[in-house]
């Protein structure tokens, strides 16, 4: 039983990705000079809005993280046994770059790896076992269903003004392209795992697995609304208090001291709201 969900790939293939990575690490680090030759004798605290409004000094100290990142890929790459296969988790596809440190930004930390326990055993936590036949059929199912978001967001991008109506306006281009974009890299992503897991064993997956290939069922719509508006119903709540309370500050009060009863009442409000939203 192989634990957790992990890629199978082999050496050559596993360099040759790397190697793509350095390549665009590299381009960026060449724009960037770019950039930064471009603003020779700006002040320190001059900013261009070209660059997204950055000072010269923020500008280098993103080059040489690129740079240090081209380092590190490098050494990885060239320590790569091209005839080995490679057995990667999560954390393993971070470090080669092979996956956005932001996937699944939505998802937890991986759990902690230890050793395959023996049959019968207690397993560490609520995990879930599952073939890899119906984890590829849950990945395919998954890439299917992003495939078609994606399309509709085309067909969204494409819609002209005559053809839009008073239930169903026109969206912004910029809107649709980046959704379009998005589903599209999902599928990527999955059909990475997809292609790198073998259908002839069985995982056992704990949580952060399950939402990293996205094999639970999607949450209703009616659920996500209603996490949604959670903290902004909190706030109102809490913003209507804090109004009653500062009424309740009688014209007795001297000005110093109902400025002084405000203020606590407004702190207060603020920190049980920020409390309850890291909740």
């Amino acid at each position: 039983m192989i634990r957790g969900l992990e890629i199978m790939i082999g050496g050559e293939e596993l360099s040759q990705r790397i190697d793509e990575r350095i390549r665009s690490h590299e381009a960026a680090v060449s724009a960037l000079d770019a950039r930064i030759k471009q603003r020779e004798g700006d002040q320190p605290f001059d900013i261009r809005a070209e660059d997204g409004f950055k000072t010269l000094g923020e500008l280098e100290v993103e080059r040489q993280r690129w740079r240090d990142r081209v380092t590190h890929l490098t050494l990885l790459r060239d320590n790569v046994a091209v005839k080995q296969r490679y057995l990667l988790g999560k954390s393993d596809l971070r470090l080669a770059d092979l996956i956005s440190s932001d996937v699944a930004d939505e998802s937890r930390a991986m759990s902690n790896e230890g050793d395959v326990l023996p049959t019968r055993a207690p397993i560490d936590g609520l995990k879930l076992t599952i073939d890899g036949e119906e984890l590829h059929r849950l990945l395919e199912e998954r890439i299917r269903s992003h495939e078609r978001r994606a399309e509709r967001w085309k067909r969204e991008q494409a819609r002209t003004p005559e053809e839009q109506t008073e239930d169903e306006p026109l969206l912004p281009d910029e809107v649709c392209a980046c959704e379009a974009e998005r589903h599209e890299w999902r599928a990527a992503v999955l059909g990475f795992i997809r292609d790198h897991t073998d259908s002839t064993q069985s995982y056992l997956l704990g949580e952060a697995d399950l939402s990293f290939g996205e094999l639970l069922p999607e949450k209703p719509g009616c659920v996500e609304q209603a996490e949604y508006q959670e903290p902004a119903s909190a706030g109102l709540h809490l913003e209507r208090l804090t109004d009653r309370l500062c009424r309740l500050v009688t014209v007795d009060f001297t000005r110093a001291e109902r400025d002084t009863a405000t203020a606590m009442i407004g702190s207060a409000a603020a920190t049980n709201f920020a409390t309850r939203s890291s909740g």
